[in-house]
């Protein structure tokens, strides 16, 4: 189906051998149900690169400089990288009533590009969520300008909430430290979720070139708990 379940198998057959952390990448065949259509097929070929044993942001840092080098190494030139935080969202779902909401906001957030700005809002509405939580994520889906912007948008969102400090400490960071390599750094979208009961921390999404028009080519992040 994928490659990360059978790399979580070899980790835990094999973890008295290995030396951690430990980092490998791999190129095959993967199958999965989908609707075949322009961009999406059965089967495919994916690439995986992964670190498991490290809570350390570096490794998030290595991985977008692999997209940057190997998109830039393929002639993409045109593809984004956006990143957001699984805590962050976790900060929306608890300013906006409880940490239990959060599939529901983010799976109608995720709709914005199709259905815009006032179908989300009906829709949250639909599941339950009161004008004033509904004020509050359409304030966090309003969020724009460059990261720095972004940054201090988020932080006056979620001032005095634990998760959404954390979360936005790990991409100020992560940010900051890229400012010194030789790639672009990527783009906040808060809109981004990307599985969410998966993922734990910083979470990734390539996309390509507006000029082709089959959305992600690229997407990973943080799964500590796995």
């Amino acid at each position: 189906y994928d490659l990360t379940i059978p790399f979580a198998r070899y980790v835990a057959m094999n973890h008295a051998q290995l030396t951690f952390p430990f980092k490998r990448y791999q190129i095959q065949p993967v199958w999965r149900a989908d609707r075949p259509q322009k961009g999406r097929y059965r089967e495919f070929y994916q690439c995986d690169a992964d670190v498991v044993g490290s809570n350390s942001l570096i490794n998030e840092i290595e991985l977008i400089n692999i997209y940057q080098e190997v998109f830039k190494q393929l002639g993409i030139a045109e593809f984004e990288l956006k990143v957001n935080h699984r805590k962050i969202l976790t900060a929306l779902a608890e300013v906006c009533g409880g940490a239990e909401k959060m599939m529901d906001i983010t799976i109608t957030i995720d709709k914005l590009d199709k259905i815009g700005i006032e179908n989300v809002k009906e829709e949250l509405m639909q599941r339950g969520l009161k004008s004033n939580q509904i004020k509050v994520i359409e304030k966090y889906l309003a969020v724009h300008g460059s990261n720095d912007e972004k940054i201090m948008q988020l932080k006056e969102l979620f001032a005095g909430n634990e998760n959404g400090k954390s979360g936005i400490d790990d991409l100020e960071y992560m940010l900051a430290y890229l400012l010194d390599t030789s790639h672009p750094s990527p783009s906040i979208d808060p809109t981004l979720a990307r599985g969410l009961n998966y993922y734990t921390g910083v979470i990734f999404e390539a996309t390509a070139p507006s000029t082709v028009k089959i959305g992600s080519i690229g997407g990973g992040g943080r799964y500590d708990d796995l």
